[in-house]
């Protein structure tokens, strides 16, 4: 009998076992991050050739989670990162160039349809007044224009300083539990609710940039970069550092085991990744040739009007100034009154449009950007256009990008998130279990009065 009483005490305390491995699934259910447990039986066996058995054990109880689809979700929430912080900046920048009221080439028109209204009176001084006004409002637009550019910049330099002090502090902490880990482990302690932090932690860094995560003999994870650079090994963990170029652009500097070097960001992936590729591919070149377009507009117009006369019969003086060193003051319109617009080619002829028509004719004139020669408003439509291309891909990217990261979040939880539909069947089937094994323990206790009771 009391062979039939081990057993069943081995049944009971394996169902109350089980029992607190669904109630823990359970209560954790909407915890993020959380594995779900399952407890591992095994048989016992009996002592003796005829022996039935010994009943049951818990070897273990498995945390339900899979290397590969882990990976596969870190993966999936970089390029997610990388098109998301991406397509924040593309849809401002689209959004500030083809805007009504910022638009280069809605400038232009106006500046060449006031020539052109000035072209049947020229000596009319409202009329060359309002030519002055369109050249204000079109430099104003340059300006203008520039200036939410490096507004951007400022901003995504901001961003990332933000970003760098993120990763740092998930490099600390995951050094800390990898460290926390090991010492678990290896006192044969619970590691399965720090692994789930790590884990969390590790998808965490992944919105930033493209890693490689893996785990060694001891538990702890090895975290580096795409390229290699360490993040994270062992209880040691790497910090990076923004520093200032003396052109105004940021730097970052990896710092790992007393070595310190200087990190690419070029095809770094993620989040941190994105705004180097913006910065760069994006807003810089837009801002570099806005510049050029306006230095060679005020060249374009001041040396057509260097060659004219104004109403006084004085030679024409230049309009506009331009300024290299300048983001939001590139292009300014010098103090000239409307009657020192230079627009007749022979002195004291009021009535005379010739350079006025020179003027008018910069409309079809080419300028130099990028190695090509384009006119003006083509130059711009071609800005806007190259903007808006890049982000109508960028936003299908993303579109892409995130149905593989809900399929990999998916996936992941197929295996590791809890079902609170099975966990109910589980807990029915374990109760009965429970309920089954103290029938076993009372069967043999009556067996056993039984056999006291014969003698």
């Amino acid at each position: 009998m009391s062979m039939l009483s081990q057993i069943g005490y081995s049944g009971l305390r394996a169902a109350q076992i089980a029992l607190a491995t669904s109630g823990q699934n359970v209560a954790n259910a909407n915890t993020p991050g959380f594995s779900r447990l399952s407890p591992v039986l095994a048989s016992l066996a009996g002592e003796g050739g005829l022996n039935v058995g010994g009943g049951v054990t818990v070897t273990s109880i498995r945390r339900m989670a899979n290397d590969f689809q882990n990976q596969q979700l870190w993966r999936a929430t970089t390029e997610q990162s990388y098109y998301d912080s991406g397509q924040q900046y593309l849809s401002a920048l689209e959004g500030l160039m083809g805007g009504e009221g910022s638009s280069i080439s809605v400038g232009l028109d106006n500046f060449f349809a006031a020539l052109s209204e000035a072209t049947a009176t020229p000596g009319s001084v409202a009329l060359r007044q309002q030519i002055v006004n369109e050249t204000k409002n079109l430099a104003q637009r340059f300006n203008g224009l520039s200036g939410n550019i490096d507004s951007q910049l400022r901003a995504l330099q901001e961003q990332r300083g933000s970003m760098v002090g993120e990763i740092n502090g998930l490099t600390s902490n995951l050094a800390a539990l990898n460290k926390q880990i090991v010492e678990v482990g290896s006192s044969g302690g619970d590691t399965t609710a720090l692994r789930d932090h790590r884990e969390s932690l590790v998808q965490d860094l992944s919105k930033y940039a493209s890693i490689r995560v893996n785990e060694v003999a001891d538990g702890s994870l090895t975290v580096s970069l795409a390229n290699g650079q360490p993040l994270v090994a062992g209880n040691s963990a790497g910090q990076l550092a923004i520093s200032r170029t003396a052109s105004g652009e940021q730097a970052i500097a990896l710092t790992f085991a007393g070595t310190s070097f200087p990190l690419a960001q070029d095809g770094m992936g993620g989040s941190l990744g994105a705004l180097y590729d913006t910065e760069y591919d994006t807003l810089r070149p837009n801002q570099s040739a806005l510049h050029e377009m306006a230095g060679q507009f005020a060249q374009m117009v001041n040396d057509t009007l260097a060659s004219g006369f104004d109403l006084n019969g004085n030679p024409g003086q230049a309009l506009l100034t331009y300024n290299a060193g300048s983001t939001t003051a590139m292009l300014s319109v010098n103090d000239l009154k409307p009657e020192e617009l230079a627009l007749s080619d022979t002195a004291g002829e009021s009535g005379n449009n010739v350079n006025l028509l020179a003027l008018l004719d910069l409309k079809g004139q080419s300028i130099t950007l990028d190695g090509s020669q384009v006119t003006l408003n083509d130059a711009f439509a071609g800005l806007l256009g190259k903007v808006a291309s890049a982000s109508r891909q960028n936003q299908a990217d993303q579109k892409t990008a995130t149905t593989v990261a809900s399929q990999a979040q998916a996936s992941r939880d197929s295996v590791s998130a809890v079902s609170l539909d099975e966990e109910a069947v589980n807990l029915i089937t374990y109760q009965q279990a429970y309920q089954a094994n103290m029938k076993v323990i009372s069967t043999a206790k009556e067996l056993f009065d039984s056999m006291l009771a014969a003698f």
